[in-house]
């Protein structure tokens, strides 16, 4: 695959965020002197993880949720130094409320809610690559795509990508992959979902699929006119998230109730 040159000098995600990435598969439900000691390396970073989890009161400093916040630091900053501001935004609140919808859902799944966070959170990284690489170029093709969605006529935003980039969004997240060295874990996610996966791997990517429809659908969407399905629809496929959100809220399936949870944790980083 011919990748322009623009997306090849994307800076990388620094080496910890990769090591932490490495680790989610088998770090423990508590402490984790092997994690303790990673963040004890970058104390910069372990300062501002200890700080956000005492401020939002964590109970416990549990390996997996300080590796949920040095994670979220970790992105937040390589955001702020690759993106324009008003597009950093967008796109992180976006992304974070991925990340949390995905890890909501991860409750009801053989699925680890820390598993679950980072994949909601990394799922779109092509799309990461291609703001990063052309930021007004994608600007221009986000206020398009939102003004054909407005007005209800058909528009395929990946054929754009391709017309516009030399490549689509999914493309760009498989090339940035394998260029990171991402773990093996997590590559079925960054692309278009069409790959042979196995078992847990499908279970991962149906899990990050009904995530972002759900962040969508809740009013945190990056393509804000995109067409919405219905909360029911979507947990429909997750027959025990269904019945605990609509016990909630048997008109609105909990919505409320998801917001209320999200919209608080969009402002820790």
């Amino acid at each position: 695959m011919s990748v322009p040159v623009s997306i090849q000098r994307i800076a990388p995600l620094p080496p910890i965020t990769i090591e932490i990435l490495n680790r989610i598969p088998s770090l423990p439900d508590a402490v984790d002197p092997g994690f303790n000691e990673l963040l004890d390396s970058e104390p910069q970073l372990q300062e501002s993880t200890i700080q956000i989890a005492n401020q939002h009161r964590f109970s416990d400093l549990h390996a997996p949720d300080l590796a949920q916040i040095a994670l979220s630091v970790l992105l937040r900053q390589y955001m702020q130094r690759a993106f324009d501001v008003s597009e950093d935004f967008r796109y992180w609140r976006y992304t974070l409320a991925c990340a949390f919808t995905c890890q909501e859902l991860a409750r009801f799944d053989n699925i680890t809610g820390l598993q679950a966070y980072a994949a909601g959170l990394l799922h779109d990284i092509g799309r990461l690559g291609l703001i990063a690489a052309y930021p007004e170029k994608y600007a221009n093709l986000l206020t398009l795509t939102n003004s054909m969605f407005e007005s209800g006529r058909p528009f395929d935003i990946s054929e754009y990508e391709r017309m516009l980039f030399g490549l689509d969004r999914f493309a760009a997240g498989g090339w940035l992959a394998g260029t990171w060295k991402l773990p093996a874990w997590l590559r079925p996610v960054v692309g278009k979902f069409t790959d042979q996966p196995t078992e847990a791997d499908r279970r991962l990517i149906d899990m990050v699929r009904s995530g972002t429809q759900l962040a969508h659908s809740l009013g945190f969407g990056y393509l804000e006119a995109a067409p919405r399905m219905s909360v029911r629809e979507i947990l429909s496929k997750h027959p025990a998230a269904l019945n605990h959100w609509g016990a909630l809220d048997r008109f609105q399936l909990g919505e409320k109730a998801w917001r209320a949870s999200i919209e608080p944790r969009l402002g820790w980083y």
